[in-house]
């Protein structure tokens, strides 16, 4: 009787699972780091598609619409003005990922700051800025031509 011609050793098995083990926990830091910058970079499209929700509401109504930003608590709203500025019942409070803040806002922005869609689809201009704790940031920026785009500073 022939040994060890058709399986493996209980050792063979052991060392591939160390080698699985090793390869793994090298990776783990380039995981968290991608996440980081996976949310970070989500939130930056979650923000641009809410401002496009409010140009878009803005000109098919013919109303004017806000994204009023609460800095402090990292979180956006739409708000619009028929016949008085009201939260916009479709649209509930939006929060940044974990991890990721808004940390500023410039332009003609006002406090708290603000971006208005016009029915002609203009808006204030200025920038709202996002950062994830560890150096990366985004630059949301919206012109008064209604473009908006999101940049690396």
């Amino acid at each position: 009787m022939k040994r060890g011609v058709d399986g493996v050793t209980l050792i063979e098995v052991a060392i591939v699972m160390a080698i699985v083990a090793i390869i793994g926990m090298s990776l783990s830091p380039a995981i968290g780091e991608w996440l980081d910058n996976y949310r970070i970079r989500q939130a930056a499209r979650d923000i641009v598609s809410t401002l496009n929700v409010a140009k878009v509401k803005a000109i098919s109504r013919r109303l004017e619409y806000r994204v009023y930003f609460d800095v402090a608590n990292n979180q956006y709203r739409l708000w619009m003005n028929d016949g008085g500025w009201v939260p916009d019942p479709e649209e509930g409070i939006f929060r940044t990922p974990r991890g990721v803040d808004i940390s500023g806002a410039t332009g003609n922005l006002g406090s708290p700051p603000k971006v208005k869609f016009n029915p002609d689809g203009t808006c204030s201009n200025g920038h709202v800025t996002i950062d994830n704790g560890q150096g990366k940031q985004y630059n949301v920026v919206f012109y008064y031509t209604g473009r908006i785009r999101i940049e690396e500073p």
